[in-house]
């Protein structure tokens, strides 16, 4: 009897941690639709935006919607969801449309009935922002992988998307197979290429059961200002990222890579004229100027960025950097 009334009690001030801990949040929609409440278990969604599906060639894609205007689709990163742009997202809801979309098999969204290369993913995303904006065209921001899936979208079709901001990202092409496997000190850049595509779906066994561990030493190891990445935040990465079959459909964004390189041989024989604004990131675990130079053999106008003290989750840990830069740009006639 004592225990269940110290149980009680526990339960108890753990709600009232809670309800200090949200009232000093950022607000969040304080009814959502029965249909979103699992998205509130992963993320709060900011105030002004809601949760909401669009099913596109069979598949359900799930987004965050918010503000009116021309639309802004925002594609995030390997080991993350639509959240990373959740300082971003009331900012440009001001002037855009903004939709924070889960790339196929990751966050809420279903997986592809297709391949997860590059020209497949960029499709869906494609038809996504067409449905949305009314068939009229769109301005794209991408960070990691969003970048691998959406480039193909803007070589293809060049007079839907107005302009185009790559964040901490190569376009995928055959310098990847260049990068050092092995280096002095720490881990090399790109060790885990080889190790998600690995055959017989290696990393998914090995990562198993292990997500919490492997995820945050990932997220941190390649983070300059780890600061940002608390213990929470990075819990709720972890969860998304636990349910059954994610980390599998992330790792065959990897394993599709030698494909995607493939079509982007053919791609970039037409360069991208649209404006396209490329931000690397100048800390640990950027980019750093490889970025604005990759991003130049694909296209002839570009503005470039190297942000100093910044790894390679800008949109999260220079977020007061980043921000004002992409808002420049898009506004910008």
């Amino acid at each position: 009897m004592k225990k269940m009334k110290f149980h009680a009690i526990a339960l108890a001030v753990a709600a009232l941690a809670m309800g200090v801990t949200q009232a000093n949040a950022a607000p969040i929609n304080p009814a959502p639709p029965p249909a979103v409440s699992a998205q509130q278990a992963e993320f709060p969604i900011p105030e002004g935006f809601t949760s909401a599906y669009e099913t596109v060639d069979g598949v359900k894609l799930h987004f965050v919607r918010g503000g009116k205007g021309p639309l802004v689709l925002l594609v995030h990163g390997f080991g993350q969801t639509w959240y990373e742009w959740n300082s971003l997202m009331p900012q440009l809801a001001e002037r855009y449309t903004v939709v924070a979309v889960d790339l196929p098999g990751l966050g809420l969204s279903a997986p592809p009935k297709t391949t997860y290369t590059g020209v497949d993913i960029s499709e869906y995303l494609y038809k996504l922002a067409k449905q949305i904006s009314a068939d009229k065209p769109f301005y794209l921001v991408a960070h990691d992988i969003g970048i691998w899936n959406s480039y193909p979208m803007v070589a293809r079709h060049p007079g839907d998307v107005v302009k185009a901001a790559f964040i901490e990202a190569t376009i995928p092409d055959d310098t990847l197979y260049s990068l050092p496997a092995f280096v002095a000190t720490g881990e090399a850049p790109g060790w885990h290429h080889s190790f998600f595509a690995a055959s017989g779906q290696l990393a998914d066994a090995m990562v198993k059961g292990n997500e919490r561990l492997f995820l945050t030493h990932f997220i941190r190891h390649h983070a300059s200002n780890q600061a940002v990445f608390t213990d929470e935040l990075l819990e709720s990465y972890v969860h998304s990222y636990s349910k059954p079959q994610t980390f599998h459909h992330a790792f065959e964004y990897y394993r599709a890579l030698p494909q995607s390189i493939k079509q982007n041989e053919k791609l970039v024989a037409t360069k991208l004229t649209v404006p396209v604004l490329a931000v690397g990131g100048g800390g640990n675990g950027g980019f750093g100027a490889q970025q604005p130079e990759n991003i130049r053999r694909y296209a002839t106008n570009v503005e470039s960025h190297m942000l100093p003290g910044c790894g390679h989750w800008v949109p999260e840990e220079c977020a007061t950097a980043l921000n004002p830069l992409i808002n420049s740009f898009l506004d910008r006639p």
